[in-house]
């Protein structure tokens, strides 16, 4: 029978190869080989992103942009409505003379019976090519503490990180590290290239979507516009004259 005829030829060539010295690849070396394929197909298909870290080497370098504060659009929120528990907080970049800078991130949790304060300082230069703009943090000064004082409500002031009650106690640590990432500027925002918020980044952004290293391409620009106008922490830094 044709069904019998395809088994047993089946059969022999299994035999012939193990005569042969030729083993056959088990369950545990299938999986090996099937990871390993995944691993580098994953790495072919993830975007060369390594170029966030720097400004472009053929570029020159200028100072037109424009000087003094860049806030985060922020947005009170808190889980689902709950009454229970709100969160506030606030991003800020300093650009100063001398290309300095100081970007402040600062959260603020309350809790139906507590509240906790973080806060990061970082300190460092910037540089500029073009609509490209490279921050490079060399110190971080971080505070957190919690007090159980009446934390039903925040005082609804522009700079209410600076009323939390246990701010005032020594609980700050500074640390140096060495963190650049790369912005695109347009004249009035300022814009990262990869997620950050607080120095903790995740692996999404507007490089992630883009084609090509410095090119201010269709997919590039669509992203822009895209996490720009995100509803809840949208990156991009605007411009802002303070009082």
């Amino acid at each position: 029978m044709e069904t019998g005829d395809k088994i047993l030829s089946t059969s022999n060539f299994k035999s012939s190869l193990l005569r042969s010295g030729f083993n056959l690849p088990g369950p545990k070396s299938i999986k090996s080989i099937l990871f390993g394929f995944l691993f580098l197909f994953s790495l072919k298909c993830s975007p060369k992103i390594d170029w966030i870290r720097s400004l472009p080497t053929d570029y020159p370098r200028d100072e037109k942009i424009l000087l003094g504060h860049y806030i985060r659009p922020t947005e009170k929120k808190s889980a689902f409505g709950s009454k229970q528990f709100q969160l506030f907080w606030k991003e800020d970049i300093h650009l100063q003379p001398n290309s300095v800078f100081i970007k402040t991130w600062s959260e603020w949790k309350v809790y139906e019976d507590h509240s906790e304060f973080h806060k990061k300082v970082g300190r460092g230069n910037f540089e500029k090519s073009g609509d490209w703009v490279l921050f490079k943090t060399k110190t971080i000064e971080e505070t957190k503490c919690t007090s159980k004082e009446n934390t039903k409500s925040i005082p609804q002031m522009k700079n209410w990180y600076l009323t939390f009650p246990c701010l005032s106690t020594n609980n700050t640590n500074k640390q140096t590290i060495n963190h650049s990432l790369l912005y695109f500027y347009d004249g009035k925002s300022l814009f990262p290239l990869q997620y950050e918020s607080g120095y903790n980044e995740a692996n999404f952004g507007i490089a992630w979507e883009s084609d090509l290293p410095y090119t201010k391409s269709n997919l590039f620009e669509i992203a822009r516009l895209k996490y720009g106008k995100k509803e809840f922490q949208p990156h991009v830094y605007n411009h802002v004259k303070l009082d």
